[in-house]
């Protein structure tokens, strides 16, 4: 395959897709579908066996009652979202998990609505979850976030890599009846290959990110200025150079975690309105020092909000 494409299956009409890699969002050629790389599927790799009734209704009754300890038992995943740390935080998650997930097929067969009933279940023990350990300093909200963050960074890759058909359907049933009990707080499907590919990319930065969002090409004025305060000011900076290792380290985990754990049209305007436009403007100014100051607050608050760091 040329590794500038991708390829997969198109969630709604199940044709078979290419697309250039670096598009994040394309439409389908064959019916129009409006997606996100992380929404195509892989082909399955096996057909299911076929279960007994015994076995399908034990596999339903592990996967419904362990789903939830799945995830809240791995809370924290935001703390290993660096390209360094991820893979083998991801990989030790799904031998830990693998054979629980192996069950989904099995399970399937236990009803015609049996993967759309464990979803809608895990999404309500969720949500008694988080009200039931919050604490004195966290909210049940934040609490949500966290398990959102294991379920769309771990647990839904997870399933994905093991390319079962059964797999897929029971991620799209967890997204929709997620965003169905917390209306505020989606997240997108992804898989690891996508998460490690965001490390990758160029637009894994923060100010490029939202100067894309926003429409803006690549030598616009203000990612201009912001490249010119790197290299000609913060570069020769006492602390420049740490502080730009320490950005190009957790900078493409927080625009990670934007993308997929966030509204990115809402979250990117806040963050030129609270946090760029200021620095653009000192720039402007010919202020550097205090674009320095408000840079380096701006990635501090944001790595405190999607990293909890």
């Amino acid at each position: 395959m040329d590794s500038a494409t991708i390829t997969g299956i198109c969630p709604q009409c199940r044709k078979t897709v290419q697309v250039p890699r670096e598009l994040s969002q394309f439409s389908c050629v064959y019916c129009g579908a409006r997606l996100k790389q992380g929404e195509l599927l892989s082909e399955p790799s096996t057909p299911p066996a076929v279960a007994t009734p015994e076995v399908a209704q034990a596999a339903f009754a592990l996967l419904d009652s362990r789903l939830l300890s799945c995830v809240t038992g791995n809370l924290g995943v935001f703390k290993k979202l660096t390209k360094s740390g991820f893979p083998s935080y991801f990989n030790g998650f799904l031998k830990q998990e693998r054979s629980l997930l192996e069950s989904i097929p099995a399970a399937a067969q236990a009803a015609p609505d049996a993967l759309e009933r464990i979803a809608e279940q895990f999404a309500a023990n969720i949500d008694s979850w988080s009200r039931e350990h919050k604490k004195a300093l966290t909210s049940a909200e934040a609490m949500r976030d966290d398990a959102k963050y294991t379920l769309c960074l771990l647990l839904i890759p997870a399933i994905r890599s093991l390319n079962m058909s059964e797999g897929e359907t029971l991620c799209r049933h967890l997204q929709e009846s997620w965003i169905r009990r917390f209306p505020k707080s989606p997240f997108q499907l992804t898989t690891y290959e996508n998460i490690m590919a965001g490390f990758r990319r160029r637009w894994c930065f923060i100010t490029t990110a939202v100067c894309r969002q926003a429409g803006k090409p690549d030598d616009c004025p203000e990612l201009t200025a912001f490249r010119a305060f790197r290299d000609e000011y913060l570069l020769n900076h006492p602390d420049g150079e740490a502080l730009i290792r320490q950005y190009y380290e957790i900078a493409p985990a927080i625009v990670l975690a934007i993308e997929l754990t966030d509204d990115p049209d809402i979250a990117y305007p806040a963050i030129w309105d609270k946090h760029l436009s200021p620095c653009y403007h000192a720039l402007n100014r010919g202020d550097r020092e205090t674009c320095k100051t408000l840079y380096t607050h701006m990635v501090h608050d944001l790595s405190a909000k999607y990293l909890r760091s």
